[in-house]
C-alpha cells in the first residue's frame, strides 16, 4: 500500500507543478496521467498480473494516444520521451500476451515503475516552460 501512496503523492505533485508552472501541453500530460491513474485504480483495484491486464492495457493505449497527440503539437523533446516510455509499457503488455510464462512480478514492475520517469519529465517540462516564458516576457 505504501507504494500506491508514494505514487499518488508523486502524481499529485506533478499535477500541481504542471498547473502552477506548466503550459497547456504540460497540464494536458499531467491530467492524462491523473485520469489514467484514477481509472486504473477504479477499474482494476487489485490486479493479479498473472495474465495480461486487459483493462490496464486499454487505458495505457489511450494514454499513449494522448501523449502522441501532445508530441504532434510541439517541437519540444519531452513529449517524445513520455510517448516512448508509454510505448515501452504497451510492449510490456504485448509481451505478457505473447509469452504467458513471464512472471507476474516483472510484468507489474514494468507497468507500474515506467510511470515515474514520465511524471518526473512532466515536472521538468513544466519548470522549463515557466523559465522559457520568464525569459521572453
Amino acid at each position: 500500500m505504501w507504494s500506491v501512496a508514494i505514487y499518488y503523492a508523486v502524481l499529485l505533485i506533478t499535477v500541481a507543478v504542471a498547473i502552477r508552472r506548466g503550459g497547456p501541453l504540460e497540464r494536458w500530460a499531467a491530467y492524462t496521467a491523473l485520469i489514467a491513474s484514477v481509472l486504473t485504480t477504479a477499474v482494476t483495484p487489485f490486479p493479479t498480473w498473472t495474465n495480461i491486464e486487459v483493462n490496464i492495457f486499454i487505458i495505457d493505449v489511450l494514454v499513449l494516444m494522448s501523449f502522441w497527440f501532445i508530441a504532434m503539437r510541439t517541437q519540444s523533446f519531452w513529449p517524445y520521451w513520455i510517448t516512448g516510455w508509454q510505448l515501452i509499457a504497451i510492449f510490456g503488455h504485448i509481451q505478457k500476451l505473447m509469452f504467458s510464462e513471464i512472471l507476474a512480478r516483472p510484468y507489474s514492475l514494468l507497468s507500474v515503475y515506467i510511470s515515474y520517469p514520465i511524471l518526473l519529465l512532466i515536472i521538468y517540462a513544466s519548470g522549463s516552460y515557466s523559465r522559457r516564458n520568464d525569459v521572453t516576457a
